[in-house]
């Protein structure tokens, strides 16, 4: 039995994972760190774009309009592909598309689950592609970016793209209020990481903003803490009080210094909240970050070390 519903796709995992919305474009939303493994690609590189970079010469044409039927039915599909990763090199992937579901019975995202496997010398020639270069210039490109697109998805084998990837609505998260799973998966604005709602509050994503701010990828930090962006200056009473916010299921902001992952310290001014599953459970936790002048800091976010001696918070 596959994941059925989002809440069920997010968790921690060993399977490699990867995440779509459930409408046009069909943009990648999630990937796994044993996606990453697999196919050599990093979340941030890949996000918002359809899957068709993984499809080349030896790409079953019959293959991939089984799996785009299928999805435009709502339905699961399963095929064995030949697919190609990061620097050409094929694969036979084994893929399993599965529609996720709202209570409602509604389609709001697809998750596909991979499994690879080595193909024998000879058999599929390797494809001469430099990784940089794979996606094209960010800026400055003369390529319409919705043609773009529209030629991308024509070959992937996921629903067929109608529009470009700047036609996606991006949903900003409402900072208090019901957040649900959607919403905080669907924020590319503002730098957002999701945790277990549960001790040691282990990440299971993080957005393309974050790992900007932070400097660490998505591969990186799965399954750890959000405690790797503390440091000597984090003011732990000040971690103590979300903490117990957290444990409550309430909403929490504060403002601290945290650092990236070169030892650069940041004002970090940080939002957490419970995120609903379509059960109307708290499933996740998510912080939105949003690094701050020095010169914002408040008055109860002085440096830690002028605190009394003996204060000690629970790590988030």
């Amino acid at each position: 039995m596959g994941v059925r519903t989002l809440s069920e796709a997010l968790q921690l995992s060993d399977e490699c994972r990867v995440i779509t919305t459930g409408s046009a474009p069909f943009n990648i939303v999630h990937t796994n760190k044993a996606w990453s493994k697999l196919t050599g690609f990093k979340f941030t590189e890949v996000a918002n774009r359809s899957n068709s970079f993984l499809q080349g010469p030896h790409t079953e044409a019959k293959l991939v309009e089984r799996m785009r039927a299928a999805s435009e039915k709502g339905e699961t599909t399963r095929v064995r592909v030949v697919n190609y990763d990061r620097y050409g090199t094929p694969f036979y992937n084994s893929i399993e598309i599965f529609p996720l579901r709202d209570m409602a019975g509604k389609l709001t995202h697809y998750c596909g689950v991979l499994h690879g496997e080595d193909i024998p010398d000879g058999v599929v020639p390797p494809i001469d592609r430099k990784p940089e270069e794979l996606f094209g210039s960010t800026s400055g490109s003369s390529t319409d970016p919705d043609e773009e697109e529209e030629t991308a998805a024509a070959a992937s084998g996921w629903p067929a793209a109608a529009a470009g990837r700047g036609a996606g609505r991006v949903k900003r998260l409402r900072r208090g209020g019901h957040v649900t799973l959607q919403e905080a998966l669907d924020n590319t604005e503002d730098a957002v990481v999701m945790t277990q709602p549960h001790p040691p509050y282990a990440i299971t994503h993080v957005n393309a903003p974050w790992c900007e701010m932070c400097g660490y990828t998505l591969e990186e930090v799965e399954g750890l803490s959000s405690s790797i962006l503390q440091g000597a200056e984090t003011d732990e009473a000040l971690l103590s009080e979300l903490m117990a916010s957290v444990r409550r299921g309430e909403s929490s902001s504060a403002t601290l210094v945290n650092y990236k992952k070169g030892g650069a310290r940041f004002l970090n001014q940080v939002h957490i909240q419970p995120v609903f599953n379509q059960n109307d459970e708290v499933d996740q936790f998510m912080a939105m970050l949003h690094e701050v002048d020095e010169k914002e800091r408040p008055p109860h976010a002085a440096p830690a070390a002028a605190k009394k001696a003996g204060r000690r918070g629970e790590r988030a």
